[in-house]
């Protein structure tokens, strides 16, 4: 695919990221509405989108044929998480580290090299990823684990009960992905998929918007050192050490095909998340590293993205 339309898409989120600090600056989004905005994303938002898009894309059949993908989404997120533990000195560096925006671009990514299969690598390591994300990343980015609190977690909940519905409930599987009956069951479930699938099209955007805001309340100071630690980690040592895992992995004969390995080294690649300083908002975690963190990380794949996508075209 043209590496230019991957660096117009970073455009964009860069543009929502200055309608953000505008807002803020116009005091047109306060810090309470801020504070709300996050949770509402992270408790509700993200939690209805992952609801929808796993018996979207997860069946037994996918998941007997192609479960390395996600568990190499486990793999991935979860020993970022544990290298950023070893290269940073906060619990929020860590928990940068290891997340990845391993939906936004290399969905558009996957289809462009790829196509469809390209897309369905992408989703169905999103499942591994959500399962660490709710569990291990929670408990990374606020510094302690509460298993009562994770167990009431919605995005948890969300990914459990959505695995639960993509494994074993057909039609709810057929509905998400556009079929299904026409009886007056099928038409109440299928408005309320619609509703969850509209609720979760927020995420991206809404996330953006507030990190934005988020920065535009930092006034100088924080911490440069571990800020470029985090950037190092996530854009520079992650992808490296993805690459030596996957091209092992390959020698060895595993069963994933190359689509599936250049995949996982873009999705390694990327910047941090864009949901990335809400979490850290929503756990008490350091949101002004977490903020800059999206911003810069976003801003040098600028470079680093479409020049990635280049040689691997």
């Amino acid at each position: 695919m043209p590496h230019h339309v991957v660096l117009a898409k970073i455009v964009v989120v860069l543009l929502l990221f200055g309608a953000g600090w505008l807002l803020r600056t116009r005091r047109l989004l306060e810090g309470g509405a801020l504070a709300a905005l996050s949770r509402l994303v992270v408790d509700v938002a993200f939690p209805a989108l992952v609801l929808v898009q796993l018996p979207r894309t997860v069946d037994p059949t996918i998941l007997r044929s192609a479960w390395v993908v996600p568990a190499a989404g486990v793999v991935v997120i979860a020993g970022g998480m544990l290298v950023g533990r070893a290269l940073t000195r906060s619990s929020t560096g860590a928990f940068l580290v290891g997340l990845p925006n391993w939906i936004f671009l290399p969905l558009l990514i996957g289809q462009g090299l790829y196509g469809a299969a390209g897309v369905r690598t992408v989703l169905l390591f999103n499942v591994g990823a959500q399962l660490v994300l709710w569990t291990l990343g929670v408990i990374t980015v606020g510094g302690r684990a509460r298993p009562s609190a994770l167990l009431r977690n919605p995005g948890l909940l969300a990914t459990g009960l959505g695995l639960l519905l993509a494994l074993t409930v057909p039609p709810v599987r057929d509905l998400a992905r556009g079929g299904g009956g026409d009886g007056a069951g099928a038409l109440a479930a299928r408005a309320v998929i619609e509703a969850l699938d509209l609720l979760g099209s927020i995420t991206v955007p809404l996330s953006v918007l507030v990190t934005g805001a988020q920065l535009a309340d930092q006034r100088g100071g924080g911490a440069p050192a571990e800020l470029l630690r985090v950037l190092l980690g996530r854009l520079l040592v992650l992808p490296a050490l993805v690459g030596a895992g996957l091209a092992g992995v390959a020698a060895l004969g595993a069963p994933l095909a190359r689509p599936d390995r250049v995949l996982l080294l873009v999705i390694a690649a990327m910047p941090v998340a864009l949901s990335g300083s809400l979490f850290a908002q929503r756990y008490g975690g350091d949101t002004a590293l977490a903020s800059r963190a999206v911003l810069v990380s976003t801003t040098l794949s600028l470079l680093t993205v479409p020049a990635l996508v280049w040689a691997l075209g």
